[in-house]
């Protein structure tokens, strides 16, 4: 019996630790599945978008706009001013925070506004171009870079960021209009107007911006359109954004160009800041049925609820 009654804590210390490390390392515990989430916009509302990179297929850049290589040394930061201002300057010099993960592009400073054309033709020369190489969202629909393929550029002025964006697309497919625009061929900005002031925020706020890109479609009597949805309470087609598109090649080829006031983002721009940043692509091979068959994305763990899986955008004169 005392053999017995010593055993007792033994065997019951082992079920404890045999319980706790199931709780530690999955056990039985059952794994979530990466489906789509139950919601109206589908994509766009997805928090579920990381892929890993050994599943991401990249489109390969097999048109002369490849994506242009960014120096690795530091870009010069402005100075973001606090919520609340302190009372005496600080005694030594905060770092700014690190550059997000992936590519930090320039956008270069233009001193003739340009034509708002649909493309980046008279300006291109004057900054960097690049790729949108990561399939993101329904990535078993991408097949190759001749089904979509996408490259952009960035300049910006006193009062306007200028960005153009190239689509190559097989199929293109565009009769939405509004806050469902993505369910057509579309692209998309993603804009953290303070980045240095919440860097490590993994939610929206309001200085984030999610702007949709139509080319409009001639076809169908449909013109360009910029579509806000965050944040939601300024959410709505923005006429005082400039657009403009250009379809080429029997409409194998479309480009959208934009200007967004700097106002409307409640910026006013300097040499060297930061904005976080990301250009991704809609795409629709369905000219029948609206639908977001796939899209790329400069950003390759594109969540657009969490800013901090977006790319930057650095402002240089």
């Amino acid at each position: 019996m005392k053999k017995v009654a010593r055993l007792i804590p033994v065997l019951l210390l082992i079920a404890l630790f045999t319980a706790s490390c199931q709780g530690l390392f999955g056990g039985n515990e059952e794994v979530p599945t990466a489906e789509a989430p139950n919601l109206t916009l589908t994509a766009l509302f997805d928090t579920s978008l990381n892929i890993p990179p050994t599943v991401t297929p990249q489109p390969a850049m097999t048109s002369t706009e490849v994506p242009t290589a960014v120096p690795s040394t530091a870009v010069p930061t402005n100075t973001v001013a606090a919520t609340t201002a302190p009372t005496t300057a600080p005694t030594t010099a905060v770092p700014a925070p690190a550059q997000r993960s992936g590519a930090q592009m320039r956008a270069a400073y233009l001193t003739t506004e340009p034509v708002m054309d649909g493309t980046y033709a008279e300006w291109v020369d004057k900054t960097n171009k690049y790729g949108v190489p990561y399939v993101v969202w329904k990535p078993a629909n991408w097949k190759n870079a001749a089904d979509l393929e996408g490259a952009f550029a960035a300049a910006w002025d006193d009062d306007y960021l200028y960005i153009s964006v190239k689509v190559t697309d097989d199929v293109f497919a565009q009769t939405q209009t509004g806050s469902k625009l993505y369910l057509g061929d579309s692209a998309e900005i993603l804009i953290d107007a303070n980045l240095l002031g919440d860097f490590y925020v993994q939610s929206l706020d309001n200085d984030d911006f999610q702007f949709g890109v139509s080319p409009g479609n001639p076809d169908k009597d449909i013109d360009p359109e910029v579509y806000l949805w965050y944040p939601s309470g300024k959410a709505g087609t923005k006429t005082n954004v400039l657009v403009s598109s250009l379809f080429e090649g029997a409409n194998t080829v479309y480009r959208v160009e934009v200007g967004i006031p700097w106002s409307m983002l409640g910026i006013t721009p300097t040499n060297g800041m930061r904005l976080g940043f990301a250009v991704s692509v809609s795409d629709c091979d369905n000219t029948s049925t609206p639908s977001q068959d796939s899209m790329i994305s400069t950003a390759q763990y594109r969540n657009f609820l969490n800013p901090t899986t977006w790319n930057e955008l650095v402002l240089v004169k």
